[in-house]
């Protein structure tokens, strides 16, 4: 992964944080055949445009870098004590590179 690649994970990460406490979205939408799938059926499951845009963008992640390659990301963000610590480096990462441009 270069970092134009880790740059454009980190952003559909970010961009996803809405559903990054729910273990049952994230599977429902790693279930999901494409991210505007994934969209529809996070929102029929919460009836959220927030939370079914975040969907998307996971659904996004797991298209582009695969969902081998998220494993770890994923173990994280299903662990409720360890989210705060990810969402701060991805905020801050997000931020820096996006001046960086």
């Amino acid at each position: 992964m270069n970092e134009d690649d880790a740059v454009e994970l980190v952003g559909y990460l970010t961009r996803s944080k809405a559903i990054w406490s729910n273990p049952e979205l994230l599977s429902l939408v790693e279930s999901a055949p494409s991210p505007n799938q994934a969209f529809a059926l996070v929102l029929q499951e919460t009836g959220s445009q927030r939370k079914a845009k975040a969907g998307r963008w996971y659904a996004c992640a797991v298209r582009d870098f695969g969902k081998d390659s998220l494993g770890a990301l994923t173990a994280v963000l299903r662990s409720p004590q360890c989210a705060d610590r990810l969402e701060k480096l991805l905020t801050t990462t997000y931020s820096v590179n996006r001046k960086n441009r």
